[in-house]
């Protein structure tokens, strides 16, 4: 709980009740940015992620009672993300990526073990290269946006997409090289750059 909400629910300023939603609030919105990135290393789908992070922020907020403050937050948060990554995962078998129930277990496990400092250090960097990708991406000309929307957002086939453009398979797995070069030119100076 934040130094502001006990110094307001001391003075009474403050009901019981709107301590803990300000508490909720702090501790998630602190969180917020690191448990998404958490939920899309388990489905690499952006959709599926935003669907499951709806989920699991409500469920965070509905079990928050009991929730006991001063514990670990995050882990707690985890614990409720890969619950409800698990339930997706069983009703979504598309999203499986080939792994098995007990991977992931280990997998999250392994993530529960990891120093919360490194995680923090982690997810900013990862955040970072998102921005990065995300900056570079915006730089495209239309015709390559088109192809990493059909390639990289909605998972298409070069096969599929050469159908519905009329273009031989030949010519997109050609923009898709060019796609991939460009993006990494874009994004390597930077990366460089982070390191000096």
């Amino acid at each position: 709980m934040s130094k502001q909400v006990v110094a307001a629910q001391n003075c009474g300023q403050v009901s019981k009740a709107d301590s803990q939603e300000a508490a909720f609030m702090a501790l998630f919105n602190a969180d917020k940015n690191r448990l998404y990135t958490y939920i899309y290393a388990f489905v690499t789908n952006r959709a599926a992620a935003d669907d499951i992070f709806q989920e699991t922020s409500m469920a965070l907020w509905k079990d928050f009672a009991k929730f006991e403050l001063g514990t670990n937050f995050s882990k707690w948060a985890n614990g409720i993300a890969f619950n409800r990554v698990c339930d997706y995962r069983r009703k979504h078998k598309r999203l499986t990526l080939g792994l098995s129930d007990s991977f992931l277990d280990e997998l999250q496990q392994d993530v529960a073990a990891m120093d919360s400092e490194t995680m923090d250090s982690d997810v900013h960097q990862q955040e970072q290269q998102w921005h990065r990708l995300e900056h570079c991406c915006a730089l495209l000309p239309s015709t390559l946006k088109q192809i990493y929307t059909r390639f990289y957002v909605n998972n298409l086939k070069a096969q599929q997409i050469a159908d519905d453009t009329g273009r031989s398979i030949h010519a997109i797995r050609k923009a898709i090289h060019k796609l991939r070069k460009k993006l990494f030119d874009c994004i390597e100076p930077k990366l460089d750059g982070d390191c000096q």
